[in-house]
């Protein structure tokens, strides 16, 4: 069994293996990161940026590194759905061999863990290269510089994970990756002939709305003036700071949820009133596979989200009635926020990349048969794009409107921080524009390929 296992992951494609395992390296690289900024003592012995080094601001700190695992982990999502139908076919032929339903999804475990295994394991070479070019120098040694300039020091390095720490990160990442794999052949188990006799799959429904209305409830809990005075007797501050990071994951949790209803919703409207035949292909898409595209796209949601908050705090901390002007605490904190963002945002362009690999790969004989019949392949490459930003733009525009309303409306110079907070989102509507555009232009060899004459063969 493990030696077939082996085959297949082999004969899945290096390509694949690589993307699966860096995946994976990073995101058990910034747990580990995340779990070391917990275990910082009081006073490190070890000069930090103010973010790591105040006790106060750990907490936060290392929530947002966790949050930064979303995007990973939607692209890894992505990447294990690579080559899906070819993947079904396999497993379904070792269905009509004789192997039981067991044995398939042991071998559909097997086929994304192994790599998933590698990749954690090569997480901790991950870390140890963060802490070596990002991690805290110890007190009494000179700053570390980097190019004349002093280095950014954010990974604590007097402390890291216990040794059962580190093995239960990857023992848990480890899994998630075996679980998607055994879940992906699901398909195939009551059937060999379900790849043939597919059913269709109801369309998603809203249950992203209850964690967003969870997370909007608990803000107004925390915020309300008449609220706040009775949780302070009633709570302590870092109940409250748990309280707060709660209602924001709930949040970005619910932007995530909602994305396939919204794909799915937003197909349905556009294929009604399409003026044009890229429109209505790219309408067709979503409504089609609503969910594969709405999780590519859903953690554009996610950055919206904490971008508009972020631009509603900055504006309140800068500009504010109670503002600091161009503290340097503050502005480098805003910095290092804004660049995180636009990691997350370049990870989440690769995951937009990958989906439309993953859908040419699967549907090149129907692309196939419209090029010949006389549809232009601009046409298709078009549609994709479409797709894409149809799908991702109102997430990008609902996400940093939720955060900046929110924040605004929480905050106590509500009205000065609404320009700043549609301003943040106009910013990120323009990336995510440009991420979406820049993925299609990577995808366009792969839809050459898929449109080929070759794939109108029956396989």
């Amino acid at each position: 069994m493990i030696e077939l296992g082996v085959a297949l992951v082999r004969g899945s494609g290096r390509s694949r293996m690589l993307l699966i395992a860096t995946c994976t390296a990073v995101a058990t690289a910034l747990l580990l990161v995340a779990i070391s900024i917990l275990r910082l003592p009081e006073r490190p012995a070890e000069r930090l940026f103010n973010l790591v080094a105040e006790e106060g601001l750990r907490g936060g700190t290392a929530f947002a590194t966790v949050l930064l695992v979303l995007p990973l982990l939607l692209l890894l999502y992505q990447v294990v759905r690579l080559g899906t139908a070819t993947r079904e076919r396999r497993l379904a032929a070792l269905r009509v061999a004789g192997a039981t339903p067991g044995e398939v999804r042991t071998l559909g475990a097997l086929e994304v863990g192994i790599p998933v295994g590698a990749g954690a394991v090569a997480g901790l070479a991950v870390y140890a290269l963060m802490r070596a070019t990002i991690g805290g120098t110890p007190t009494g040694e000179p700053a570390m510089v980097t190019g004349g300039r002093p280095r950014i020091e954010l990974v604590p390095t007097t402390v890291g994970p216990a040794w059962w720490q580190t093995l239960a990160i990857i023992a848990v990442v480890t899994g998630v990756g075996v679980l998607t794999g055994w879940r992906a052949s699901r398909h195939v188990i009551v059937t060999p002939l379900g790849v043939i006799r597919r059913q269709a799959l109801p369309p998603p429904r809203p249950w992203g709305l209850v964690l967003v209305g969870a997370a909007v409830l608990l803000g107004l809990v925390l915020f309300s003036p008449g609220m706040a005075e009775a949780l302070n007797s009633l709570i302590s501050y870092d109940a409250q700071t748990v309280v707060l990071l709660v209602a924001m994951l709930l949040a970005v949790l619910g932007m995530v949820s909602l994305a396939p209803w919204l794909a799915y919703q937003l197909g349905r409207w556009l294929g009604n009133r399409a003026a044009s035949p890229v429109t209505l292909l790219a309408a067709r898409q979503l409504v089609t596979d609503p969910r594969p595209s709405g999780r590519a796209a859903a953690a554009v949601g996610a950055i919206g989200l904490v971008a508009g908050g972020a631009g509603a705090i900055a504006a309140e901390v800068f500009v504010g009635p109670t503002g600091r002007g161009a503290d340097p605490f503050f502005v480098g904190a805003f910095l290092l926020l804004g660049l995180a963002l636009l990691v997350a945002l370049v990870v989440t362009t690769g995951t937009l990349a990958v989906h439309a690999v993953e859908s040419l790969l699967d549907r090149r004989r129907a692309l196939a048969s419209l090029v010949a019949a006389g549809a232009p392949p601009s046409v298709l490459h078009a549609a994709h794009r479409r797709a894409a930003v149809l799908v991702s733009l109102p997430l990008a525009a609902v996400g940093a409107l939720l955060g900046a309303g929110a924040l605004a409306w929480m905050g106590p110079g509500a009205l000065p921080a609404i320009l700043p907070g549609l301003l943040t989102t106009a910013v990120i509507v323009l990336l995510t524009w440009v991420a979406t555009h820049v993925a299609a232009a990577v995808v366009r060899p792969w839809l050459t390929r898929a449109t080929a004459p070759a794939n109108l063969r029956t396989e």
